[in-house]
């Protein structure tokens, strides 16, 4: 058994990440592929940050924790708050934070320790 507690580990700020637009970005890992057969960890979006349009090559779960966001795909988009859950087939071009709301995010982000990830050019 592995307890991390609150005090643990570190909160990196992954604003210029090329994944991320719009505003700032902190993340927290929870679990990695190091340690773990899934990638996990905590999020936190500014208002107006979210990742750019992008595809997993497995299924992303995300759990809403905090605020409010969006989620969207090339068709969609959608409000999620507090206690949300979102499942994001592998393969679809999606992209998700905070957004427009004007209200930060914070959210788990959970994908098996295999999965990789390809930011996705749109044409507006």
């Amino acid at each position: 058994m592995e307890v991390i507690h609150a005090h643990e580990g570190s909160t990196v700020n992954r604003t210029d990440d090329a994944i991320f637009e719009g505003g700032a970005v902190w993340g927290r890992a929870l679990a990695t592929p190091e340690t773990s057969q899934v990638s996990m960890q905590v999020v936190q979006f500014a208002p107006g940050a979210r990742t750019r349009p992008h595809t997993h090559t497995r299924d992303q779960l995300l759990y809403v924790v905090a605020g409010i966001g969006k989620v969207g795909t090339l068709a969609e988009e959608r409000t999620i708050s507090v206690g949300d859950f979102v499942r994001i087939p592998a393969g679809e071009v999606h992209w998700h934070g905070a957004g427009d709301t004007g209200s930060p995010m914070s959210h788990l982000a959970i994908t098996p320790a295999d999965s990789d990830y390809e930011i996705v050019e749109t044409v507006g």
